[in-house]
């Protein structure tokens, strides 16, 4: 019993111990970030991390989108005739599917309220940005080929 006591406190010293160090290391360090010199943020400052966040967001959403309607198919195809196991299917495609609008509808009051914020962010600036983000993750560095050394010469035939 008394092991055990002593098991839970080392391990809460251990949980504890990280937290409060870096905890500590902030409050260390904090003056000398303070004392930089920032200017102070301008709500235009903001406007190119929304859209990145933004960009981000879409795109993680289409990509759980599919994984989850790929998940359906794979439920119904394992279904083999069950009814359940069709329903199931089904009621995962419909979760997708809700799910896909209403983050299209989040996405619509977001693009209306910057608008009336004055950010102006339209689809294609978002949508372009996310295809020079997938143009850049798809584009792939080939290195060039080393020379080749120069030709030796055959050898000669005896005469």
């Amino acid at each position: 019993m008394l092991n055990l006591l002593i098991l839970k406190i080392i391990k809460f010293t251990k949980i504890f111990f990280v937290p409060v160090f870096y905890i500590f290391l902030s409050y260390i360090f904090s003056p000398v970030l303070f004392a930089a010199n920032f200017d102070e943020p301008t709500l235009g400052q903001a406007r190119p991390l929304l859209v990145s966040i933004m960009n981000w967001l879409v795109f993680l959403v289409g990509i759980v989108f599919v994984i989850v309607v790929v998940y359906g198919a794979w439920k119904a195809s394992t279904a083999t005739g069950d009814p359940r196991g069709l329903d199931s299917a089904k009621s995962t495609w419909s979760y997708a599917i809700f799910g896909l609008l209403v983050v299209a509808g989040f996405f619509a009051l977001y693009t209306i309220i910057s608008g009336l914020f004055g950010f102006k962010i339209g689809f294609t600036e978002i949508f372009d940005g996310i295809f020079d983000g997938i143009s850049e993750l798809t584009q792939i560095a080939i290195p060039s080929p080393a020379p080749l050394p120069p030709p030796s010469e055959p050898p000669q035939q005896p005469q």
